[in-house]
């Protein structure tokens, strides 16, 4: 059983730094994959922290048939889309999320450090939202084909074929940007 499974298990025991241990552990890697659907850095550490919260309330069963990653990310990315689903019903912007267009950015120059990995970065954002979170979940949290079917909700000749499809648009979408000179 790996890691984040025995510290839910624990806090479902009762011992509260079983759960201090999964927030730990996967806070930043949960966040940055629900931003593949978000887009926004802020939403996303609401919607992570909403997902966390769901786990501290109500305790949902784990199926051990999964790894907790993949247990985790699903609910994420269940989270994010009726997040997504119930802000699409609502048409009004809050002031407040043109001020932080500026502090994305400065933490995207911050956390990118070199210009292939910034170049990357913002194909990766060109791309439609489901090449990117494909691409995200097979290079960035090494999951399998099988832990990606599950989270994504498709069958594992989908997954390839996504990966394929979203290989190809990154390649195609860096070519353009290297082209014209943009970094």
């Amino acid at each position: 059983m790996e890691n984040g499974a025995s510290s839910y298990l624990r806090f479902l025991d009762g011992d509260k730094e079983g759960f201090v241990d999964i927030v730990r552990l996967y806070k930043d890697s949960l966040t940055l994959f629900i931003n593949s659907f978000t887009r926004d850095i802020h939403i996303s550490e609401e919607v992570a922290n909403e997902v966390f919260l769901k786990l501290y309330i109500k305790k949902p069963k784990y199926k051990s048939e999964y790894s907790f990653k993949t247990w985790l990310y699903t609910i994420g990315k269940n989270t994010a889309v009726n997040y997504l689903k119930k802000v699409s019903r609502t048409n009004y912007t809050s002031i407040e999320d043109c001020f932080y267009i500026a502090d994305e950015k400065d933490i995207e120059a911050d956390c990118i450090q070199n210009e292939q990995n910034l170049l990357i970065h913002r194909a990766l954002k060109a791309l439609k939202a489901e090449y990117s979170q494909v691409l995200y979940l097979v290079y960035f949290e090494e999951l399998s084909h099988a832990e990606i079917s599950e989270i994504m909700g498709k069958n594992p000749k989908q997954v390839r074929d996504l990966i394929y499809n979203a290989k190809k648009a990154l390649k195609t979408e860096l070519e353009r940007r290297t082209d014209n000179g943009q970094v």
